[in-house]
């Protein structure tokens, strides 16, 4: 008997979910069968939604722009999934998907997808190493049949801001770098396995650097991964040992979730980083981290509403980053809870030295 949700675990980010998660999806899918040899999107599409293969087969094709020749870079078939990439970037499509034979398949809107990903906030969190895995693999497939594609993302800033494709970035694993240009100027912003590594602007610092590109509101970008070798192997991963101190940051600033992120994990943390208050909370709810690192201005909150609402259902640590103009007024507000450090300051040092103080090792 033919079952959606055996079909929608074939999907690996939503093999996690539960009956629930699975009901919630299947209620959003829309079902669609296409003749052979249809177009199912176009490069240049708009990314508004993604395709779950439930039988049939489909072409990915892509045009080099140095060539005439459309270069073919992958088949998919039952099982198979594409365009859910876009869902998170809101990129137009940058490959052609083609039936090569009768084939049917569930849709997923942005909009249903967004939903999804708000009630159950764990799917993210595995399509990073997913998305990364599956962009590897076609980049070998594309450099196996052609040296001329290339496996570069562009568009303008003023469709997309540069936060959500440093974000993309992150999320990909990206071994590579982001290229900014705007009238003369040019910035780079330089990957490793997603993290961060240097901004290039002019003579100026990382950081500034950084806080420039992020303001610019006009211009191009293009993330350009680097060339894989097909040679290369894995390093096989190293026996664990301790499990990870995991924690979580709620902070809408992208500067300051890169800073604490890249700092914490170079000292062994599992570090998860969220832009609001809501987020935060379906976040912590599913991870049940170690401890929290919080400011206390959010979009939608503040940190003694933040404070509030976790101790609602949880007693985790939580650091709110508090100045000594206002660190006693927080300290005064939240006196009835347990638990809760509070910074003098937002620099690195102070930060690390209250989570550990918190028993964050």
């Amino acid at each position: 008997m033919f079952q959606i949700s055996e079909v929608l675990k074939k999907v690996p980010f939503f093999r996690s979910l539960g009956k629930d998660g699975i009901s919630f999806i299947v209620e959003r899918l829309k079902f669609k069968p296409f003749d052979a040899d249809e177009i199912i999107c176009k490069i240049g599409d708009p990314g508004d939604k993604m395709w779950i293969i439930i039988s049939g087969q489909v072409k990915v094709i892509v045009k080099p722009e140095d060539s005439d020749e459309e270069t073919l870079i992958a088949e998919l078939t039952s099982g198979d999934y594409f365009g859910e990439m876009a869902l998170l970037t809101g990129a137009p499509r940058s490959a052609t998907i083609v039936t090569t034979e009768p084939s049917e398949m569930f849709i997923l809107n942005k909009t249903d997808f967004d939903l999804v990903v708000e009630r159950f906030p764990s799917i993210t969190l595995s399509m990073g190493k997913i998305m990364s895995q599956r962009l590897t693999e076609t980049l070998q497939k594309a450099a196996k049949r052609s040296e001329k594609v290339t496996a570069a993302v562009k568009g303008l800033l003023s469709e997309r801001q540069l936060v959500d494709i440093l974000k993309f970035c992150e999320s990909n694993s990206l071994n590579g770098k982001v290229i900014v240009n705007r009238g003369n100027q040019t910035g780079k912003i330089f990957y490793q396995k997603g993290i961060l590594q240097k901004v290039e602007l002019g003579d100026l610092k990382d950081d500034e650097a950084l806080d420039v590109l992020i303001s610019w509101n006009d211009g191009e970008f293009l993330i350009e991964p680097d060339p894989l070798r097909l040679d290369e192997r894995e390093t096989p991963a190293a026996p664990e040992a301790l499990q990870p101190i995991q924690l979580v940051i709620v902070n809408a600033s992208m500067v300051v979730q890169k800073m604490l992120q890249q700092t914490f994990e170079k000292i062994g943390y599992s570090v998860y980083a969220v832009e609001n208050k809501q987020k935060g909370i379906n976040l912590i709810k599913k991870l049940e981290p170690d401890v929290v690192i919080a400011d206390v201005k959010l979009p939608d909150s503040n940190g003694v509403e933040f404070v509030q609402a976790i101790r609602e259902f949880s007693q985790i640590p939580i650091i709110l980053l508090t100045e000594e103009r206002n660190r006693e007024d927080y300290r005064a507000k939240l006196s009835s809870f347990q638990e809760i450090g509070y910074t003098r300051s937002q620099e690195l040092g102070e930060i690390m030295h209250t989570v550990q103080q918190m028993g964050g090792r």
